[in-house]
């Protein structure tokens, strides 16, 4: 990990990060190399709280559904990019909603389908990746209910990555925060968060 600044940090942020030089980090890299984007974070998470030890901590889509993770060393990694800065209005209870929205999506599976599309779309197969979405709903089977005072408006897709999870947490009724991809939550990928923090394009957006 490359050593740089610590990042300032917020419950609500979202942090997109390089975490390895692994096959599959760097094949998410070539994806977006491929599809004209910045090839530099593979993976994004969202920051909800510290813990007693300081650490903050975040939840994050994972292969295994979505979980917890420490998020402490991607603060001070120069490849990390954040949106710490962006605007998050907050007057009818945002933060609230969102950490809530964080908390019921823990479990929530992983899009499978959604990569084999994303990777189909990027060589131009578009046809096969019409074929496969009929696999997958968005909404599928997700919590209902999740925010309070939304009148049941608010569900969790059944499938979710780490970007997209971020993208359509942001999206809900009850938070309404800018983010990337605005209206396709579910192709969001981590090169979309990490150009929309590193170039601040949330300011286009507000």
């Amino acid at each position: 990990m490359l050593g740089g600044v610590k990042l300032p940090a917020a419950p609500g942020d979202v942090l997109a990060v390089w975490t390895s030089g692994s096959l599959s980090s760097d094949l998410i890299r070539v994806g977006e190399a491929l599809a004209g984007q910045p090839a530099v974070a593979n993976h994004v998470a969202i920051l909800t709280h510290q813990d007693k030890r300081g650490r903050w901590i975040g939840i994050q889509g994972q292969p295994g559904g979505v979980g917890l993770c420490d998020c402490t060393p991607w603060l001070a990694d120069s490849r990390t990019r954040s949106n710490h800065a962006q605007p998050k209005p907050d007057d009818h209870g945002q933060l609230t909603a969102l950490l809530a929205s964080c908390a019921r999506s823990l479990g929530v599976a992983y899009d499978w389908v959604g990569i084999a599309e994303d990777a189909l779309g990027t060589v131009h197969a578009e046809t096969l990746a019409g074929l496969i979405d009929s696999l997958w709903s968005w909404p599928g089977g997700g919590a209902k209910d999740l925010l309070p005072g939304t009148g049941g408006g608010s569900v969790v897709p059944g499938h979710v990555v780490c970007s997209s999870l971020a993208a359509m947490l942001y999206d809900l009724l009850a938070v309404g925060w800018a983010h990337p991809d605005l209206g396709a939550e579910r192709r969001c990928m981590p090169s979309d968060w990490w150009d929309w923090s590193d170039r601040q394009a949330w300011r286009a957006a507000r």
